[in-house]
């Protein structure tokens, strides 16, 4: 493994792109997690991205890239980040997120080992517990229907759980629409997942998704509530559209309703469940007994 790496570390650049707004009190602990990692050949740019407070002078105190620019969001801090990398793959952090110390060496061997273009690791999320996805086998994704169930793209088209080879998004113009202060993810996400070659989940490689009181995606302010509401929608109708033009049929992993039917009001006797791609499956004490297409 050792002569592996060093032969990496020698031909393959990762930029690491970090959208920053007032992020002073978590930008170094992230900034110190990426400096430890077990593979090194990396680019950190971090984008300033109008802060009031000194995050852009804690940047400076380490070896990166600083890009300052007046607030515009992080769509568009993520697309100036874009814009001035050069390594050969592409990661997107967030600046109060963190990553498990082998990170990159997992996603770079993963998706050099199949020539994907996108390579994509588990995470942990802290404010929804249910959305935590830890993979545990690694599964190559080519067919589109596939791609989309893997991705989960409407439900969690989130960027920072993927490895991109950045050529790949140059060709494609896959760039963050700056219209969108919330969301911005998920037009992204559904457009590189369908675009790209293929898809290899990476076990062992883990985001930590951080919950931030007062940001966009927590505040309880009505402004910041309006805020993501209309971009929410807005994302949404993409995605819907970009789907019909593609004649897509699923967008995600199957979801469902449950109807359960109760022995003395405690014990399931019949569970019906319902996707949303139209399949009913009946359990009889949880045991499957019958399904409907």
């Amino acid at each position: 493994m050792k002569n592996k790496l060093t032969l990496m570390e020698l031909k393959h650049l990762i930029s690491v792109v970090i959208p920053t707004y007032n992020v002073s009190p978590y930008l170094s602990q992230c900034l110190e997690t990426i400096l430890s990692q077990t593979y090194n050949n990396l680019e950190i740019i971090v984008v300033d991205d109008g802060s009031t407070d000194d995050t852009a002078q804690i940047a400076q105190r380490y070896p990166v890239k600083l890009i300052q620019q007046a607030n515009q969001g992080a769509a568009a801090a993520r697309n100036a980040g874009i814009n001035v990398a050069t390594g050969e793959y592409l990661h997107f952090i967030d600046a109060d997120d963190l990553i498990n110390l082998n990170f990159y060496e997992r996603m770079l061997e993963a998706i050099l080992s199949v020539n994907a273009d996108m390579a994509c690791s588990g995470y942990i999320h802290e404010r929804l517990p249910a959305f935590t996805t830890i993979l545990t086998e690694k599964f190559l994704y080519v067919n589109t229907e596939d791609k989309m169930i893997f991705g989960n793209v409407f439900h969690q088209g989130n960027v920072w759980k993927y490895l991109y080879k950045l050529s790949f998004l140059r060709e494609n113009k896959l760039m963050f629409d700056v219209r969108l202060r919330n969301a911005h993810d998920k037009a992204f996400t559904i457009q590189a997942v369908y675009f790209s070659n293929k898809i290899i989940s990476v076990p062992g490689a883990i985001y930590f998704y951080k919950e931030r009181s007062n940001s966009l995606v927590t505040s309880l302010s009505k402004e910041k509530k309006q805020i993501r509401e209309r971009s929410r929608a807005m994302s949404n109708e993409f995605c819907k559209k970009f789907a019909e033009e593609h004649q897509i049929s699923i967008l995600s992993a199957p979801r469902y309703t449950t109807l359960k039917y109760m022995l003395f009001g405690k014990l399931p006797v019949i569970t019906k469940r319902t996707y949303n791609t139209g399949r009913v499956h009946w359990y009889l004490f949880g045991l499957p007994i019958m399904q409907r297409k």
